[in-house]
């Protein structure tokens, strides 16, 4: 009832705010991302609870349900069986693959996220939204929608290889600098800004930050605020100068160029793309 198009088997719903299921079951496998909120994951042995960051694969016929809902949202990527199936050759090569998505243990594995995982995560799930919602076969919607999917099984198994070859101890001081730029998206922060909430050295911050992240503070500090822009540009009636100002980027030609590093397209054709109305055939 969910695959309309037998070109994209893949479907995402966004629940927000999820509500209670009773155990059932279906014949699709189901990725679940948790972005906020809390709750519990309910299987025949019992119930396992669920914050935001949590990821995991429901496979076919598997007894689940939620329970305890407290403002629970998350995104839901039903995916038929032939898709996976057909590229399970090389998914099996993965480390972690097999445990995370193949096992047949009672309980589910849950891979859970750091935010700055959770943010990347949630942005290629929206791209295979919007993707498998505006289908076009000449502009290559089904196959960007695999790849992603692709993409995003790949990156949740690296973060369970990781997890399991190491036990880091997550910094919360880099957690406070994280929620502290979710916080500021509406302006630019320096290093020492962010230094200070971190009580680091801005080198200490920057060392531990990019080995963490793979970015600088301040480089992921502008990729959220371009996030933040590309949402309101799809969720608002702002001009893109409006924009600019209210993600803090004073300068208009740098918030385009930014943009545009981060996006791979203008302000004015990432609004066109996704905001056109296109006929499903």
């Amino acid at each position: 009832m969910f695959f309309h198009q037998p070109q994209l088997q893949v479907k995402v719903l966004h629940r927000n705010p999820e509500i209670p299921f009773s155990l059932h079951t279906h014949d699709f496998y189901e990725l679940v991302l948790v972005v906020s909120g809390s709750g519990a994951h309910l299987q025949k042995d019992g119930s396992h609870p669920l914050r935001g960051g949590d990821v995991f694969l429901i496979r076919p016929g598997t007894y689940h349900g939620f329970g305890a809902i407290e403002e629970l949202e998350l995104y839901n990527i039903l995916i038929s069986e032939q898709v996976l199936h057909l590229h399970l050759p090389e998914l099996r090569e993965i480390n972690g693959f097999t445990e995370l998505f193949l096992t047949d243990h009672a309980a589910i594995p849950i891979v859970h996220l750091s935010d700055h995982q959770l943010a990347e995560a949630l942005q290629m799930v929206l791209i295979i939204q919007q993707e498998s919602n505006y289908l076009r076969s000449a502009y290559g919607s089904g196959a960007f929608v695999y790849a992603k999917l692709m993409q995003l099984i790949v990156s949740i198994c690296r973060i369970h290889s990781e997890h399991r070859s190491s036990t880091p101890v997550v910094d919360e001081r880099l957690q406070r600098v994280i929620a502290y730029m979710e916080e500021h998206l509406d302006c630019s922060l320096s290093l020492d800004d962010l230094a200070s909430v971190a009580a680091m050295s801005a080198s200490t911050l920057n060392r531990h930050f990019k080995r963490s992240t793979g970015w600088s503070p301040v480089d992921f500090h502008i990729h959220r605020r371009i996030i933040y822009a590309a949402r309101l540009l799809l969720s608002t009636n702002l001009s893109i100068e409006a924009i600019s100002e209210r993600t803090g980027f004073s300068d208009g030609n740098y918030f385009a160029r930014q943009f545009r590093t981060h996006m791979q397209m203008s302000p004015r054709e990432y609004k066109q793309l996704w905001t056109r109305a296109v006929p499903i055939r």
